[in-house]
This record gives structure tokens, sequence and C-alpha cells, in this order.
């Protein structure tokens, strides 16, 4: 790799990462501890509960509060998901973390365990009491 492209390939990881950290600074808090930032607007009416959301989104166990393991990805199987907002199919948080979203924006979400897998886990994957990370794109909404 000439040093040129090497010198482009450090700077945007650089940029990359200092948007993390910079989203991580400006943080809000729900009620019941989802911690969350808005990368990028969507378009159209937010987000609400009853309304049917469609995410791609990539999980993370936290690490000393940055980004460790990535645990799944549903772009890589191409594989949406859509729920409900507000009912128990789903984990609390991503309840709480995609109130407010529009379509087409893009969210960084954390989560305290007792609004992700709780004090079981996910046994293999995702251990006792883990933090998560999530970014979540929203894909579709549908108003109910």
């Amino acid at each position: 790799m000439k040093t040129v492209q090497k010198i482009l390939l450090i700077l945007a990881l650089l940029f990359w990462c200092t948007g993390f950290v910079q989203a991580a600074e400006s943080f809000q808090t729900t009620s019941r501890g989802a911690q969350y930032k808005d990368l990028k607007p969507g378009t159209g009416e937010p987000a609400d509960v009853g309304d049917i959301v469609t995410i791609h989104f990539i999980n993370w166990l936290e690490n000393n509060g940055v980004q460790g393991k990535e645990i799944y990805n549903t772009r890589k199987d191409n594989k949406t998901v859509s729920f409900v907002v507000g009912t128990d199919k789903v984990m609390p948080g991503w309840n709480e973390g995609v109130i407010g979203m529009k379509q087409g924006g893009r969210r960084l979400l954390k989560l305290p365990p007792a609004l992700g897998y709780g004090a079981k886990g996910v046994p293999g994957v995702v251990p006792a009491n883990a933090r998560l990370i999530f970014v979540i794109d929203l894909i579709g909404l549908e108003k109910q």
C-alpha cells in the first residue's frame, strides 16, 4: 500500500472513531436509562408507540464505554427486523430506542442490562448483565 493511501486510511479511521466519541459526549437519556444520539436525522413523522418499524442494526457488547465484540449485523444477512413499538416482542431498549426516530434516520443507542438481555444474557453469545451498543437505521415506518 502506498504511503499516501496509508495516511488517507488512517485519517478516515480517525474521523470515524472521533464521530463515535463525539456522539458519546452528547447522548440523551430516557427515564429508564437508555442513552441515544442521532447520527443522521430522518424525514417525516417520528416513530411512536403502536407504530410498525423496520430496522437494520449492528449490535456490539459494550466494553468500558466503547464498542467491543460485534454480536450481530442485519446487513450482513440482508435481513431487516420489523416490530410494533411498545410491545414485548423485542427487548425494552429497542422500544425506547426507536421512539422519535424518523424514516431514513440512524441512531447510536446504549442500553443498560435491564433494557437488553438482562441477568440471563444469551448463553454463549451475550454474557449476563451485559451493556449493549447498537447502531439502528430506521428503514420503514408505518403509522398506526
